[in-house]
């Protein structure tokens, strides 16, 4: 994991403005290209964005945030094997707003996939994304973080419906896999009259159907202003809902903005609507992590563990060509010296047992200590042409 690197921000760590910043830019840096990088994995959620690379050789990871990242903007850069337990932290959902959400696995996962049929998942990349899915199912099944089905709503809803009177009007506004979530919870409250909306009138249909609510496309939304008491947004479209449109709702009390970029201005909400965007979230999430903090820190040192035997896999995997010449160096040497004597099976099977005990003692010291201490003992040994993958190439 020497040339693995994640860099981004979160909300969590960044705050909306800058989270909003990168995103806009790694949206059209990717889809400018990116030869650069020809191992790059995105996770652009609705709380963070973050690159996942592999360096090439002769790119530093200084090199390689002035080329991620927006300038000035505020963010991180993790490498090696930090940036391989910060991706099991957000794949876990351990850096998320809402803190084990299931649909921050589900996104990393999707964007593993996506960045696969695309071409742009290579051998550290690969290995990291499936070690961090890997190590998220455990903490999800042995660690009591959140309910099932959790997700950012999760957090606004409680004040959000307090917000509601017992028999409420309630808008969805943009039915992708976050507003289908918040449409779900919502379906479930008494006496909720839900109306989802969508700029497709189709996709809002076939979900409205199956929760028995009301449908309607964004723009007859936008233009009729039927009244409603709660709004909820997730849409990727900037200030998508106007002062105009607020201004018409006059029996509006509570808004959840989960878009990103924001799909209300604050300032265009009126004094009297409760606004919960996405640094009031950040508020709240940072009441249930307290709350947490015991199951967290038993996550975090799952997490930690987990992650000292994934990089002694990734070891060994690297030094498989390495334990191949080294065999075949003690198979030479008793071919030489009893070849006449012993059938080759022999030869073989002998070679392997001399080999056992310094091929045990490379893979302890590669996990224990890394491939460059590996290739030192091969070094003093005088067995140098057993090289194992250089720290700057092992990605290869």
């Amino acid at each position: 994991m020497e040339r693995l690197a994640l860099i981004g921000v979160s909300q969590r760590r960044g705050g909306t403005e800058a989270l909003e910043t990168w995103t806009a830019w790694a949206q059209n840096y990717l889809r400018g290209g990116h030869s650069q990088f020809p191992e790059i994995v995105p996770i652009t959620t609705c709380n963070r964005c973050d690159l996942v690379v592999a360096l090439p050789d002769d790119l530093s990871v200084e090199e390689a945030r002035k080329a991620l990242a927006p300038e000035g903007a505020r963010g991180y850069a993790y490498t090696d094997e930090a940036a391989l337990e910060q991706l099991c932290r957000v794949a876990a959902s351990l850096d998320s707003l809402n803190p084990g959400e299931d649909q921050i696995m589900n996104q990393v996962r999707q964007a593993f996939e996506e960045a696969r049929q695309t071409g742009t998942v290579g051998p550290t990349t690969g290995f990291a994304f499936q070690t961090a899915l890997r190590i998220a199912k455990r903490v999800r099944r042995e660690v009591a973080l959140a309910p099932a089905n959790a997700s950012l709503f999760s957090l606004a809803r409680p004040e959000f419906e307090q917000q509601l009177p017992a028999r409420a009007a309630v808008a969805v506004v943009g039915i992708g896999e976050m507003g289908s979530v918040a449409a779900r919870n919502l379906a479930a409250r008494k006496d909720t009259q839900l109306l989802l909306v969508n700029r497709s009138l189709e996709k809002a249909q076939v979900l409205a159907e199956e929760l028995g609510a009301q449908a309607m496309s964004l723009e007859a939304f936008l233009n009729q202003s039927p009244q409603v008491q709660g709004l909820v947004t997730a849409t990727p479209v900037e200030h998508l809902l106007e002062s105009s449109f607020l201004k018409r709702q006059l029996e509006l009390r509570v808004i959840a903005d989960l878009g990103l970029p924001r799909n209300v201005r604050p300032s265009a909400v009126p004094e009297a609507v409760v606004l919960i965007d996405l640094k009031r979230m950040q508020s709240l999430g940072e009441i249930r992590r307290e709350q947490l903090r015991g199951n967290l820190a038993q996550a975090e040192r799952l997490v930690q563990e987990e992650v000292e035997v994934a990089l002694g896999e990734w070891a060994e995997r690297q030094m498989g060509p390495a334990i191949a010449h080294l065999r075949e160096r003690y198979r030479e040497s008793l071919e030489e010296a009893l070849g006449e004597l012993l059938e080759p099976s022999e030869v073989n099977r002998l070679a392997n047992r001399f080999a056992h005990l310094p091929v045990k003692g490379l893979r302890g010291l590669a996990r224990r200590h890394g491939l460059g201490v590996a290739q030192a003992f091969l070094e003093e040994a005088g067995l140098d042409d057993t090289a194992l993958p250089s720290e700057e190439a092992s990605h290869v």
